[in-house]
């Protein structure tokens, strides 16, 4: 049977790198795939976003299709940008004054659509027609720019804490939720052509020297998509766009597998090929699962050493210990029943003592009995400490019991399909969106 999950412009899982396919061969493959096409693909919407997979395929191989026009350094509008000589347009910023007088001025940044271009440059033309693509040779010059290098991170700090986000390491480019993380949530999930700049940036950060920089907030965007269950109107574009931004195909594996066994329903993941996921599946198996029907778990269990079946035993061996202090009693107290026949005289001057003998023994019974009770309840503290309350709030995601709370648990459940379907998926023939990215 065909895999329905095998994407024709994600090299994620081959075994050349991206930037190993000439263009022309891949334009003669792609035609010949094109061509073969089933009556089923015909027919039907592919599942994947193929027009996503290709634009993102086009940005990690380097647009083999483009070429760059000859410019000297002075040319290089983005490089001069960065460098406090050349102003941004139409808005005629330069980049300390937009770092001192825009930073935190939100309602700018969210209404003003041409700084971005500027600040996070590609080698594809964005909606700002103004602003100049990114060549080769200016890649290269600003690549060994410290200065230019340093404000750019600059940049990606103020758009970081834009989206609720602030970068703790700038080393490693690891990120974390910022302190005004509601709010700045809470427009991501408004406007979502925040979903477009973001897609820009990881290109930008690629292309820029700061390739390190990507896995991370994508990362970031996979935990609180798919494991803490915000920002559910960015779930799309996480899977779509910003994943396979990643130019390190190592550090994309690992997030896809990461995405895959923290998403829901499963057989609605088609970001990579069923083998693949299969593949997740089988690492993902715990060894000591129990109760997997195929007699492992008894088998495991038997090759535990003796000091893992002792942790099986204590309760038998409460019961053990019961037993026998019953019967030690029990045997006390006929002894003393034989001293009270044999020496009835002695024990006439003296009865409270061994009357004294025998309560012993029976209020030792009664205290052994009210231990194993104590066992008992024990066992239902536990129960109660899982209760419904208790499972609830170990259930909920972390952004949720730190968020106000919006969704109920049947919402979480059909989040998954709610948020898969796009306008494309439901209606094929209209025509596709924007890419993102612009």
């Amino acid at each position: 049977m065909e895999d329905d999950c095998v994407c024709d412009y994600d090299s994620t899982w081959d075994t050349e790198s991206d930037g190993d396919e000439p263009a022309a061969e891949s334009q003669t493959r792609r035609s010949s795939q094109d061509k073969n096409k089933t009556s089923w693909t015909l027919w039907h919407h592919t599942p994947r976003n193929t027009r996503a997979a290709k634009d993102m395929q086009t940005y990690r191989r380097g647009y083999p299709n483009l070429t760059d026009d000859e410019c000297s350094e002075d040319k290089m509008n983005n490089l001069q940008f960065y460098l406090n000589k050349f102003p941004s347009s139409p808005d005629d910023v330069y980049i300390e004054s937009f770092h001192k007088e825009w930073k935190n001025d939100y309602k700018r940044l969210e209404r003003v659509h041409s700084y971005i271009q500027w600040l996070f440059p590609l080698r594809e033309p964005g909606v700002n027609y103004m602003a100049s693509e990114l060549t080769k040779k200016e890649i290269e010059a600003f690549k060994k720019n410290e200065e230019a290098k340093m404000k750019l991170v600059e940049s990606y700090e103020l758009m970081l804490g834009f989206y609720g986000i602030r970068l703790v390491n700038n080393e490693t480019g690891e990120v974390k939720r910022a302190e005004n993380w509601k709010d700045r949530f809470g427009n991501l999930e408004r406007n979502m052509h925040n979903n477009l700049r973001i897609t820009r940036i990881l290109k930008s950060l690629g292309e820029l020297g700061f390739e390190h920089y990507q896995a991370p907030l994508v990362r970031f965007f996979l935990e609180e998509t798919l494991v803490k269950k915000t920002l559910s109107s960015v779930k799309r574009s996480v899977l779509d766009y910003f994943l396979f931004a990643v130019l390190d195909k190592q550090k994309r594996q690992e997030l896809l597998r990461f995405a895959f066994l923290h998403f829901e329903p499963k057989d609605k993941f088609v970001w990579c090929p069923r083998k693949i996921q299969k593949q997740f599946r089988k690492t993902d198996k715990k060894p000591d699962a129990i109760g997997n029907g195929d007699g492992k778990d008894e088998a495991f269990s038997r090759s535990k050493s003796k000091d893992g079946e002792a942790g099986v035993q204590p309760k038998e061996e409460g019961v053990d210990n019961l037993t026998k202090s019953q019967k030690g009693s029990d045997k006390t107290e006929s002894k003393d029943k034989n001293k009270l026949s044999d020496a009835s005289a002695e024990l006439e001057s003296e009865p409270e003592t061994e009357t004294e003998t025998v309560a012993n023994g029976n209020t030792e019974v009664e205290f052994t009995k009210e231990s194993l009770g104590n066992g008992n309840d024990s066992d239902v503290e536990m129960e109660q400490s899982l209760s419904p309350d208790t499972v609830a709030s170990t259930s909920e995601p972390t952004a949720d019991s730190e968020n106000k709370p919006t969704n109920n648990s049947d919402d979480t459940l059909q989040e998954p399909d709610n948020s898969m379907q796009t306008e494309e998926d439901i209606d094929p023939k209209k025509p596709p969106q924007e890419e993102e990215g612009r």
